[in-house]
């Protein structure tokens, strides 16, 4: 099998993450405002899996992993999440939230925990994707950055 590494994204991948998360049926909107923060996977200079982070210090909104159905189950979305986690970390986050109607146990998996949206920091509940891009009925989740 082989490794897949995740990198940071460049203005140029937008485009293509835009087309996974379309294909992923997840949202698109302020992902290009967030875009800094957001990773990348690459095989032969083709981007084949997504994933971002909003920052809303000291928190962090994981956001819109998506992978190319083709590279699904070789690990690249583990990268992501990792990448976004060290990242975190860097930029000062102490813990990270998400939302997701369809990757609930895949997130239990890489250490977050189920949380009610109730519990979620001022600066979580502002951002669009708490207010109003994933249903009510959606998993919410935290998981602490380690230092």
């Amino acid at each position: 099998m082989k490794v897949f590494r995740s990198e940071r994204a460049l203005a140029s991948d937008l485009d293509a993450a835009l087309s996974l998360l379309r294909d992923a049926k997840l949202p698109e909107q302020g992902v290009s405002e967030h875009f800094a923060n957001f990773f990348v996977v690459r095989d032969a200079g083709r981007v084949a899996g997504v994933c971002g982070l909003e920052v809303h210090l000291p928190y962090g909104l994981l956001r819109s992993l998506a992978v190319d159905a083709k590279y699904r189950g070789e690990g690249l979305g583990a990268a992501l999440v990792e990448d976004a986690l060290v990242s975190a970390r860097g930029l000062g986050i102490t813990e990270v939230y998400l939302l997701t109607t369809t990757a609930r146990d895949y997130f239990l998996g890489r250490g977050f925990v189920l949380c009610t949206r109730e519990d979620a920091p001022p600066a979580i509940q502002q951002s669009w994707e708490f207010r109003l891009g994933c249903p009510e009925g959606s998993a919410f989740m935290k998981r602490g950055v380690p230092r």
